[in-house]
């Protein structure tokens, strides 16, 4: 067999997958998972009201604490999913049918990159995303602090639903390589952690740079149409692996 097996990924170039380590598959796949279109679209709107603001602690309080809990509610619907993972990976046909969902879903992200003009969330309708965006805007205008805090709870809770309708493979994808690699409970924490930490660099930045020029960055249209090649790319060659040569995907930790 080769001693290279590389695949060349936007942003990350070149990657040999003979050299990938869990820590830097949870490094790629969380960063990857970060473009996410349908959390994105939320956080600018939501950025949007809030530099609207005159009062910039309640403004840094409300987003921290909308990002902070989206970041939490995920990595422990991760980490649920990811104990069930291990118990059933033995299972060849399990594991077939999540390749099988890894190839779809990167098709169905190739096709959007392809043929899709539109930015923002594609598995929101213009209902439910005017709903959600009516929300923002009254509970944000709260007098009361503890309320508006509460809501962004809320949101942030009720946008992790959306994010996992939007890209779903990567999640079960990096539950899927824990499992078959047998990692230690304590190290399915620490990797889960380090791809949350990746999966929010690109939501700090944004966030920040609005926070500090009180501006909305313009990054919609782009930032949803190449995250949907990120991520058709990893779930392509992923689910392939899966279903060819499993082995591969036992990583040096």
């Amino acid at each position: 067999m080769n001693d290279e097996l590389t695949v060349n990924l936007p942003l990350f170039g070149k990657v040999n997958l003979k050299n990938v380590t869990l820590t830097s598959a949870s490094v790629i796949i969380g960063f990857i998972d970060g473009f996410n279109p349908c959390a994105m679209w939320i956080l600018l709107f939501l950025i949007s009201v809030l530099i609207g603001m005159k009062n910039k602690k309640r403004m840094w309080a409300l987003g921290l604490t909308f990002l902070i809990t989206s970041a939490l509610v995920y990595m422990i619907i991760m980490l649920s999913w990811i104990n069930v993972a291990v118990k059933i990976t033995t299972i060849v046909w399990v594991r077939n049918i999540i390749a099988i969902i890894a190839l779809v879903g990167g098709i169905l992200n190739l096709k959007s990159f392809l043929k899709s003009n539109k930015s923002g969330c594609l598995v929101v309708d213009d209902k439910k995303r005017k709903s959600i965006l009516n929300k923002i805007k009254k509970f944000t205008h709260e007098k009361s602090f503890v309320l508006a805090l509460f809501g962004v709870i809320g949101l942030a809770i009720s946008v992790n639903l959306v994010e996992l309708a939007c890209s779903a493979g990567l999640p079960l994808i990096f539950s899927e390589l824990l499992a078959i690699n047998n990692v230690s409970s304590f190290m399915k924490f620490v990797y889960t952690l380090l791809y949350i930490i990746f999966f929010l660099i690109d939501d700090l930045i944004v966030f920040f740079i609005a926070m500090f020029t009180m501006k909305v960055t313009g990054i919609s249209t782009k930032y949803g149409k190449y995250s949907h090649l990120l991520g058709g790319i990893v779930m392509l060659l992923i689910g392939v692996l899966l279903i060819l040569a499993p082995d591969l995907l036992m990583f040096n930790w």
